[in-house]
């Protein structure tokens, strides 16, 4: 039975073993097959904020949102680089005050009902003996859409309609739009109601008020003797490593700091070599025979030049002073140069002369195409308007009511001065090419024009031509060669000293980026670098980077320094540390040795002599700004003058930058400080910091882990 007993708790040991490693072997199987759908979820997380992960599938869409509400709401097909990024900068933003401020609104219980919003939108009225009483207005937005620009009147019924179309599924997109105004319009009445709780709670006291109308009113005047911290030397005081250690725990929130990286980089600029310019100027010297016999010199530049063909007249000043004499001492088919200017060599062929004002004003109707509004039908109001003006219609009234060009119509469609190049080139070409007072219709991209020539400049002489250019590249074979630097340049770079000694060895000058976040658009000095701001935040200090291709440029880079947020490391203050320490310890000798001199003296003058110290005076000294002058700010000896009575003479007093000696001339405080006034300034600035500052309060509290840098 005892070995049967044996086994059976053996077996038993045995059992949970195997059981355990079943276990363990079902969640790790479970963790390779489906690892993705487990880890997914931070591998997709954009960002962590107070608890609350935000997916990066659903950021993006937050940011086409607000995307689409911009190019809804200034009615644009796409949007520039610069516009787009600001949309992703203030989605973060959105996205913070959305939790965060969110988390507040609901502990307190804040919120918007359907009727306020309403009233928020519509505004409300009531109607008092057949009088119409508004109570409260629309929403500053939801007014200013439907306000006429030229009267400043507020439609209402415009606004109603509105509203009761809105719903109609035909508008779906314009749907989406208001959806997300009316969010941003809650929103803001939310925190605005948060605030204003916040606001309440810290009003200041009315001895508040009276504290802060003495201090402000109040001046001080004294004599003093002072001595700068710098004349210790060095040598007379000394830090060791417990006492750095001490400092830093005692001021430990000093040394907080955000994320930061820290590269030194080598460029390798893409420029053209010599070889690249011989043949640049090759080619066009080459080409100048071509281009003389050429039939149409027009076409022969668009065909074989680096940029096309102009359709302007240049005045003499317009072009190269290498050229401007030649051409215009010239006949048709003159070809001048070769001529190197702007990074290009260049032939210019004299087409023909003419005598061209340098401005027009001019005035005009556009009749603008649409769906409704084809080529014919546009033509054919376009034609009518110009016949009723020759008839004697008034063309500003006919601009006023027909034109689609809003920012001129009200003005008679007056467009002022303007030079050929401000202007489409249809339109340019019927007010250059014609004469004062004509009226003419011409189609442009727009739509058709009814133009009226007001006045022009004299006329003069000037030369349409043809130039022909070559730029100086970079060719590939130059590029390559560029290239095959850096990658040897690399292949000896593999950690820091190594790059060092590389960009020294071969005279490279390093170039440096400090303390960049990781959400920076681009580096100082290098466009599109982006890639290398989230290189420096994936690797360790020390790394050195693979070539980053920037179009014109390939750039090398190394780590030189990592911040990661919370407390400076110990060691990367340390030096700031003894340089506070030794600043303590020099006014605390300073103080010592001024307290020994200054013995029986009573007064500052016997002080000075005392000391060997010439007096200085401080007048009109305000506590709430402790300027002594020329010292700088000083608030501890301002403080301590404020706390003395008239003819003291103070001991040493420490302050920031030295050590003082003082003595009262006057006090001057008022009998009946403007409590009032105090009390106001004291709100007002309240209520202007609460918002801003509140809100930084509960953003450092939260608890927010940013990793948009893997994303974008």
């Amino acid at each position: 039975m005892a070995t049967l007993q044996k086994i059976r708790n053996k077996g038993g040991v045995l059992v949970a073993v195997i059981i355990g490693l079943a276990l363990l072997a079902f969640i790790l199987g479970d963790m390779l097959n489906h690892g993705p759908s487990i880890f997914s979820r931070k591998r997709l997380e954009v960002a962590e904020i107070d608890g609350n992960s935000i997916n990066i599938m659903d950021y993006n869409r937050k940011i086409d949102e607000l995307s689409e509400f911009y190019k809804r709401s200034y009615n644009i097909q796409s949007l520039d680089n610069q516009t787009l990024e600001n949309i992703k900068d203030e989605t973060w933003k959105s996205t913070l005050r959305d939790i965060i401020l969110g988390k507040s609104y609901k502990s307190l219980g804040i919120d918007v009902s359907n009727d306020e919003l309403i009233t928020m939108l519509q505004g409300d009225s009531i109607n008092s003996n057949g009088v119409n009483v508004v109570m409260d207005e629309p929403h500053p937005i939801i007014k200013s859409w439907f306000t006429n620009p030229e009267t400043g009147e507020f439609n209402r019924f415009q606004m109603v309609n509105y509203f009761n179309a809105i719903s109609n599924p035909a508008y779906a997109d314009e749907q989406k739009r208001w959806i997300y105004l009316e969010n941003q319009i809650v929103d803001e009445r939310m925190s605005q109601k948060y605030f204003t709780l916040i606001q309440k709670g810290i009003q200041p006291s009315l001895l508040d008020a009276k504290y802060y109308a003495q201090e402000s009113a109040s001046t001080i005047d004294f004599n003093y003797v002072y001595e700068s911290f710098t004349t210790v030397s060095d040598d007379k005081v000394s830090v060791s490593d417990a006492e750095v250690e001490k400092y830093y725990d005692k001021h430990k929130n000093e040394y907080k700091q955000i994320d930061g990286r820290s590269i030194e980089y080598v460029v390798f600029e893409l420029l053209p070599s010599q070889k690249d310019d011989d043949n640049a100027r090759t080619y066009v010297s080459e080409s100048k025979t071509p281009f003389q016999r050429a039939e149409s010199a027009i076409t022969f530049v668009n065909s074989v030049s680096d940029k096309p063909y102009v359709d302007k007249f240049y005045s003499k000043s317009d072009l190269s002073p290498v050229i401007a004499d030649s051409i215009f001492n010239a006949a048709p088919g003159f070809v001048a140069g070769p001529y190197f200017e702007n990074g290009s060599y260049k032939l210019s062929r004299l087409i023909e002369f003419d005598n061209v004002p340098d401005s027009v004003r001019a005035r005009h109707i556009l009749i603008s195409l649409s769906v409704q509004r084809d080529e014919t039908r546009a033509k054919e109001i376009a034609d009518s308007l110009k016949n009723l003006i020759v008839n004697g219609a008034d063309f500003n009234t006919l601009a006023r009511d027909f034109s689609a060009d809003d920012n001129n119509k009200n003005i008679g469609g007056d467009l002022g001065w303007f030079t050929a190049d401000r202007m489409v080139k249809p339109f340019s070409d019927a007010c250059f090419t014609g004469k004062t007072g004509d009226l003419d219709v011409v189609k442009t991209k727009f739509g058709y024009h009814v133009i009226k020539i007001e006045a022009q400049s004299p006329r003069v002489k000037k030369a349409k031509v043809a130039t022909l250019e070559r730029e100086v590249l970079s060719s590939d074979e130059t590029n390559q060669e560029i290239y095959s630097k850096a990658v040897d340049f690399t292949a000896k770079s593999t950690d820091l000293d190594k790059f060092r000694a590389s960009y020294e060895a071969e005279k490279i000058t390093p170039r440096f980026a400090t303390d960049f976040g990781p959400n920076e658009l681009a580096l100082p000095g290098l466009e599109s670098s982006r890639e290398i701001i989230r290189w420096a935040y994936e690797n360790e200090k020390g790394s050195v980077s693979h070539i980053f291709d920037l179009g014109d440029r390939y750039v090398v880079a190394a780590l030189t320094d990592v911040k990661k947020k919370g407390f400076a490391p110990l060691e990367s203050v340390k030096s700031e540390i003894e340089t506070a320490i030794k600043k303590e310890k020099k006014m605390e000798i300073l103080s010592s040795d001024i307290k020994s001199k200054l013995a029986s003296a009573t007064t500052i003058d016997q002080a000075a002599s005392n000391l060997g110290l010439e007096v200085n005076e401080a007048t009109k000294v305000r506590f709430t700004n402790p300027y002594v002058n020329p010292v700088g700010l000083e608030p501890v000896v301002v403080s301590e003058a404020f706390t003395m009575s008239q003819g003291q003479l103070s001991a040493p007093i420490i302050g920031a930058n030295g050590v003082f000696v003082i003595q009262i001339i006057n006090i001057d405080t008022p009998a009946q400080p403007d409590i009032a006034s105090a009390e106001f300034r004291l709100k007002y600035g309240l209520r202007s910091r609460v918002a801003y500052e509140g809100y930084e309060a509960l953003q450092d509290k939260a608890d927010i882990v940013d990793e948009r840098i893997k994303f974008f």
